[in-house]
């Protein structure tokens, strides 16, 4: 049996145990080494945990399936270390995707609801601060997107609304004075930007300008 890896603390593992009446089915490399280990039921189906190996031998993957398809936490490693977790109901992602970095800090969250992204999804810095968080409803943007400075303060907030912004959009400088402002209606700039001067020093371009130039 292969040992259980570590995980993060707020990981539910997934399910080991083999239904009854499941065959147990190995996949091999041509030199012999296990690829991956699957159960099937009676008809053929996948139906049980399944667990897959990289080439050094570790697990890269384990989850669970129930007739065929997805079902129950699933966990992804990179390197021996746990790179994403997730899970799914029925064959669609449902709960929290959490991605960790290289040294297993938490990177972001995602969460689903039958296969569609829905709530917050959230990413975090290194040392655990907030970057950006954006609110989804039914796989759209739907609600505020709000970014953050290093310290952890609001560096700008915009409202959407069905996947487009729409409203006030603000920024701030990294002491709190208002930066910018900008409003929206479905996605279409109606005024602005107004820009104001930082009362202890020159602004700066918000993150999500950085990234996607705006």
């Amino acid at each position: 049996m292969t040992p259980p890896l570590p995980q993060p603390s707020d990981t539910p593992p997934p399910d080991d145990s083999v239904p009854p009446g499941t065959t147990r089915v190995e996949t091999r490399d041509p030199q012999g080494r296990l690829l991956s280990v699957a159960h099937l039921n009676a008809e053929g189906a996948m139906h049980g945990p399944f667990t897959a190996f990289d080439a050094q031998g570790r697990v890269q993957m384990r989850m669970g399936y129930r007739d065929g398809q997805p079902d129950g936490p699933a966990v992804i490693y990179r390197d021996g270390r746990v790179q994403t977790t997730l899970s799914y109901a029925a064959g669609q992602l449902d709960g929290e995707l959490r991605g960790y970095d290289p040294a297993g800090r938490l990177a972001s969250i995602v969460r689903y609801a039958q296969g569609r992204k829905h709530g917050l999804t959230e990413c975090f810095s290194p040392d655990g601060a907030p970057l950006v968080s954006m609110a989804y409803d039914n796989d759209r943007q739907h609600g505020p997107t709000t970014e953050h400075h290093p310290d952890g303060s609001v560096r700008r907030r915009t409202p959407y609304v069905d996947g487009l912004p729409d409203g006030e959009s603000l920024e701030f400088h990294p002491g709190g004075a208002p930066a910018a402002r900008t409003l929206y209606r479905a996605g279409v700039v109606v005024d602005g930007p107004t820009r104001f001067d930082d009362p202890a020093g020159p602004g700066k371009t918000s993150l999500l300008g950085r990234l996607f130039g705006k």
